[in-house]
């Protein structure tokens, strides 16, 4: 057969019984470090793949699926559940903090390893239920198990629409970057599930996933204390087996925000990482998306923005390491970090990692039809 190189893969992975499109899947390419994740519409990309080539599909609820391709045409995937078993659950109260313990302990272990690797970020601001502003990097990160400790930004492009209210949050990236990770120890503020704090949370496991190597346990751990102050609950995925983390879900409760509005409800965060286990000792970050929820009153209108990110970490490169890395500081401002960076249509053009993500194409159509990314509002 004809073998042609550096070919490009598209595809769209879905739930084998409810066609539903599954976010979050990693794709990787056997026998190389060539992965990336797929968006929340279930779509993936693939770039520089020589035919044929050996495809694994995993995800923490589904069974690993590996299947051959010899031709770049569109994929359409589907994936089967993995079995859920909830009988042994109830059997020792204490196991769900054991897991959790044992898993925070294997964690620790590597919190001094620091990963770098190249990331996608976009951020998106919905007013009421409407697109507004979009913001979108490529960044190369320095992280550990914790979060990401510094980056630097390579390219990027925003549009911001201009008819109504405005509303922008001036550093999420920090927020997002801050969460990405599975180990919050020494946070200096908030209440989060850490080793000396297990005894503040309810913890349950929640259910058992069966997956071939090993069960998966998720579990919860809701907060006891006051829900006045900062506090998060967490549900972690993690290997009954091996204790570590493959999957962590946040929700984060009384933020402290400066917002120049009144809030009307304190805001309300969620955040879904994953872990990507292959290849490495301790499970790495893969993608993190957050979504901030506010309410807010200015002017005597109620207004609802939220903002989405998400963040994919699409390739792991140690020679990244020699770089000088920007700290993580909560005093960044977004809209600077984008605007000190050249716009480079050329760039976007076409960009694979770009398109992947189908997060409100109409808008980004919208505006690269008014020629309106890179300037500051609708022309």
């Amino acid at each position: 057969g004809l073998y042609v190189n550096a070919q490009t893969i598209q595809g769209k992975v879905v739930d084998e019984l409810s066609g539903e499109a599954i976010p979050f899947v990693s794709i990787g390419i056997v026998g190389t470090n060539n992965t990336t994740v797929t968006n929340d519409a279930g779509e993936f990309v693939l770039k520089n793949i020589t035919m044929p080539a050996k495809l694994r599909y995993s995800h923490v609820s589904y069974l690993l699926l590996e299947d051959e391709i010899t031709s770049a045409n569109n994929l359409f995937v589907k994936l089967k559940a993995a079995a859920i078993n909830l009988k042994t659950v109830t059997v020792d109260p204490y196991r769900g903090q054991r897991l959790v313990k044992t898993a925070l302990e294997k964690t620790k272990e590597f919190e001094n390893e620091y990963f770098y690797g190249k990331a996608f970020y976009r951020q998106l601001t919905s007013i009421n239920g409407k697109a507004s502003q979009i913001y979108e990097l490529f960044y190369d990160l320095k992280f550990n198990v914790s979060n990401v400790n510094g980056w630097i930004a390579k390219q990027s492009r925003f549009a911001i629409s201009n008819d109504g209210v405005a509303f922008s949050m001036n550093n999420q990236s920090y927020l997002t970057f801050l969460f990405a990770g599975s180990l919050f120890e020494n946070r200096k503020a908030g209440k989060f599930v850490t080793l000396n704090t297990l005894k503040d949370f309810e913890i349950t496991v929640e259910r058992y996933i069966e997956q071939k190597e090993q069960d998966i346990a998720v579990v919860s751990c809701k907060y006891k204390g006051k829900k006045k102050q900062f506090y998060t609950n967490a549900t972690y995925y993690i290997g009954v087996d091996d204790s570590k983390i493959y999957r962590m879900e946040n929700s984060i409760f009384n933020l402290p925000l400066k917002v120049n509005a009144t809030s009307k409800i304190p805001p309300i965060v969620t955040t879904i990482a994953t872990f990507n286990g292959n290849n490495s000792p301790i499970p790495v970050l893969e993608n993190i998306s957050t979504k901030l929820f506010l309410n807010l009153s200015a002017g005597g209108r109620s207004i609802a923005p939220v903002i989405s990110s998400m963040l994919t970490v699409y390739q792991i490169d140690k020679n990244l390491s020699t770089q000088q890395f920007t700290q993580l500081n909560r005093k960044i401002q977004d809209k600077a970090t984008v605007e000190s960076i050249e716009y480079k249509p050329d760039f976007w053009k076409n960009n694979p990692i770009v398109k992947q993500t189908a997060l409100e194409d109409s808008f980004i159509k919208m505006m690269e039809s008014k020629s309106a990314f890179g300037t500051m509002i609708d022309p």
